[in-house]
């Protein structure tokens, strides 16, 4: 009598477990962090801290004046700081005020928005860098990067009318700072980079400092942008 032998996985099994196995996605790194990056990743959050922390804000009247931890605007509510283009304005339209152009008007508007959004980035990197997700580092580094760049054309519209071209001043220099560090920290995390992600979060901290100033006087900027559209619809 011939033992029966146990039967094998059939094509219909094996068909199976292929559907069940998932590609990798390698539009992002893998979420487990090698050994080697923890140091470096962990090294990323106190950057972007001391950058937070240690950028300060100078008004025309008085001294510096600290940014605070927080990314996002500096400037208090209520009156605009002593010297800042809002400096004694109010809501009411006066016809008799120059105009601005209309795309300087909706380039203010736009980044007065978008700076929240750098505040998120911000905050978002910190947390993946806290928590030593690559892939979490990747996705706001890469919104980041891809926001700067949509960014870019709205200062060539600030810098076209005197009153705008402090703010100018700004952000052509930090933008490009930020938008190519979020790259490069992008980048080198795809590319398993340890030099890499420590310069790319190295050039982000510099383009947040960097931005600092441009909070004190954007939300004055912002105030009076909203009031030259009412003026443009009249």
């Amino acid at each position: 009598m011939t033992g029966q032998r146990a039967a094998g996985p059939g094509p219909r099994t094996v068909a199976l477990q292929r559907v069940r196995r998932r590609a990798p996605d390698r539009r992002a790194p893998d979420r487990r962090v090698p050994d080697r990056l923890r140091a470096v990743i962990g090294s990323i959050l106190l950057t972007l801290l001391v950058a937070a922390c240690g950028a300060t804000s100078v008004t025309p009247s008085g001294p510096a004046v600290s940014a605070g931890p927080q990314l996002g605007p500096a400037a208090p509510s209520g009156t605009a700081p002593s010297g800042s283009p809002a400096a004694g304005t109010s809501d009411a339209t006066d016809p008799s005020q120059p105009h601005w152009p209309g795309t300087t008007v909706l380039a203010v508007i736009a980044l007065g928005a978008a700076d929240g959004e750098i505040e998120k980035a911000g905050a978002d990197l910190q947390a993946a860098a806290d928590a030593q997700d690559l892939r979490k580092m990747w996705g706001a580094a890469d919104g980041l990067a891809k926001m700067i760049d949509a960014l870019m054309p709205t200062i060539d519209r600030l810098e076209i009318y005197p009153t705008t071209q402090p703010a100018a001043v700004i952000y052509r220099k930090a933008f490009p700072e930020l938008g190519a560090g979020a790259k490069q920290l992008r980048d080198a995390i795809t590319n398993g980079d340890a030099s890499g992600i420590v310069a790319g979060s190295q050039a982000i901290a510099q383009g947040l400092a960097d931005y600092g100033p441009v909070r004190i006087v954007i939300g004055a900027l912002v105030e009076q942008a909203i009031v030259q559209q009412r003026l443009l619809v009249k």
